[in-house]
């Protein structure tokens, strides 16, 4: 493990230790796991407001699946955006049965969101064909894509290698959903969120993570590999965030991986250095879509 200096910023004046109170996304979770059993359930907060934006999620019958599907309920719910789920079946899996089961599936999920996330417009659509251009293609308009990874999926519509691929060509940020013993136990809800930097990270990557914290209501981890201070431009007005600095000075992906175990999710660059638009994924950003023990988000 290598050694972190903690250095902190704050852009409000704001003092103390990490965040123990519930956070706005502690109160989403919450609520879901009052739906699953672990509490009472609690009146969900109703908004009125029409949807300004999509989270689209790819769904299958697999458990990595209905987790994919409860993270991007939460981000829909945490930023008043709608929730568009979709289930492709292979030409080979054409039939009126299999329809079915996938009709089934699909209002199943969405029974699963209203449950507990009531306000949340859900649409769903049933394709045919290959999953990862099909999921691409229809994430051209959506803010956010969310897939679920799991551990040596060969067979599945939404395994290990369509994550990657959505991960590496969707121009926008991606998050794949890797999260072992879901649903989580106390305290998964006040958990930071980490973004690892380096002097070649583009300014998008902190400034996304930077919004995403603000929506979850959570503190910020810049994780920086290298020496000296975080490259300017990388930490923009947090609007009130507490954001933390920690310069690392050994293995970036280590020190990543390592606060992935504690951290409700992790943001970093898509690409490697050098890397373009459509480019395979980084070394970074692949070891975390692989390895990282928490949700992980794409961006740039």
């Amino acid at each position: 493990m290598s050694h972190l200096e903690d250095r902190r910023t704050e852009a409000h004046a704001r003092h103390g230790t990490a965040t123990t109170a519930p956070t706005r996304y502690g109160e989403v979770i919450n609520r879901y796991l009052s739906v699953t059993g672990y509490r009472e359930p609690a009146a969900a907060p109703s908004r009125m407001a029409l949807a300004t934006g999509t989270v689209l999620v790819g769904v299958d019958e697999t458990p990595t699946s209905y987790t994919a599907v409860d993270h991007a309920a939460a981000e829909a719910e945490l930023r008043g955006w709608g929730l568009r789920m979709m289930h492709v079946q292979h030409s080979y899996e054409l039939s009126e049965a299999s329809r079915g089961a996938a009709a089934r599936l699909l209002e199943h999920m969405t029974d699963r969101v209203h449950a507990y996330l009531p306000d949340v417009p859900v649409t769903s659509r049933i394709a045919i064909g290959a999953a990862a251009p099909l999921l691409l293609s229809d994430a051209h308009d959506a803010n956010l894509v969310v897939v679920g990874h799991r551990h040596r999926a060969t067979g599945t519509a939404f395994g290990l290698s369509v994550a990657e691929r959505v991960a590496a060509h969707h121009a926008g940020p991606a998050m794949v959903v890797r999260v072992p013993g879901w649903p989580p136990g106390p305290g998964f809800g006040a958990r930071p969120l980490v973004v690892g930097v380096d002097a070649r990270t583009p300014p998008e990557v902190v400034r996304f993570a930077v919004e995403e914290a603000r929506a979850r209501g959570c503190e910020l981890v810049v994780l920086h590999a290298g020496t000296g201070a975080v490259p300017a431009g990388h930490l923009p007005d947090s609007g009130g965030v507490v954001v933390h600095e920690r310069l690392v000075s050994g293995d970036p992906v280590a020190a990543l991986l390592d606060a992935s175990e504690r951290a409700a999710a992790v943001v970093v660059g898509r690409r490697g250095p050098g890397g373009f638009a459509g480019a395979l994924l980084g070394s970074v950003s692949r070891a975390m879509v692989q390895r990282a023990q928490c949700p992980v988000f794409l961006v740039g």
